[in-house]
């Protein structure tokens, strides 16, 4: 296992490695395949904020807190991790062989011709303020809404398996969740 500690604006302390790096060694514990295992220490207007990013090959769990105490910054951060991962771990082991009770729904995206309430000459382009780049790994529906929930995001994009197709999960205002499936038209 990997482990990388940096800090976004400056150096990382020594006695924060010397009370870091022991403590992400314990994630192993929970996973069997960790690969890497990435701290991000930042520091703006008297707040540092402490974000940790564990991988496996097809799993990545994320943790961020913020605190005027870097090393309770951390202890914050690592204790959320700790609670994905052993919940994690739990549903792995219970798991057979889907997500329960996961509802899939085809999202409908027709807009009526008159509902735009704007005239188009008067409005702005949107602005692209943030580019990521995420590994496409090939899973099927379910996983991927387990790793949504993983990750604590409202979708998650991914390869479906069965169509080796990219897709979209998400999850719905209504309840459950739904699937995107671009087609090419």
């Amino acid at each position: 296992m990997r482990i990388d500690v940096r800090s976004k604006n400056g150096s990382v302390p020594q006695y924060f490695l010397d009370h870091a790096e022991p403590r992400m060694e314990g994630l192993s514990q929970y996973l069997d395949r960790l690969q890497e295992v990435r701290v991000v220490v930042a520091q703006k207007r008297g707040q540092y904020t402490v974000e940790i990013t564990a991988e496996e090959p097809r799993n990545v769990f994320r943790s961020e807190k913020a605190n005027g105490d870097i090393l309770t910054a951390f202890d914050e951060a690592h204790k959320a991790l700790e609670k994905q991962l052993r919940r994690h771990k739990r549903r792995t082991h219970q798991r057979t062989g889907s997500v329960r009770d996961l509802e899939l729904a085809a999202p409908a995206f027709e807009v009526p011709e008159g509902d735009l309430d704007e005239d188009p000459a008067e409005m702005t382009q949107p602005e692209i303020v943030r580019v990521k780049s995420h590994a496409v790994k090939p899973m099927d529906p379910e996983e991927a809404a387990m790793q949504m929930e993983m990750v604590g995001h409202d979708f998650y994009v991914f390869t479906d398996s069965r169509t080796e197709n990219v897709a979209v999960v998400y999850r719905r205002k209504a309840g459950g969740y739904g699937l995107i499936e671009p087609t090419g038209q």
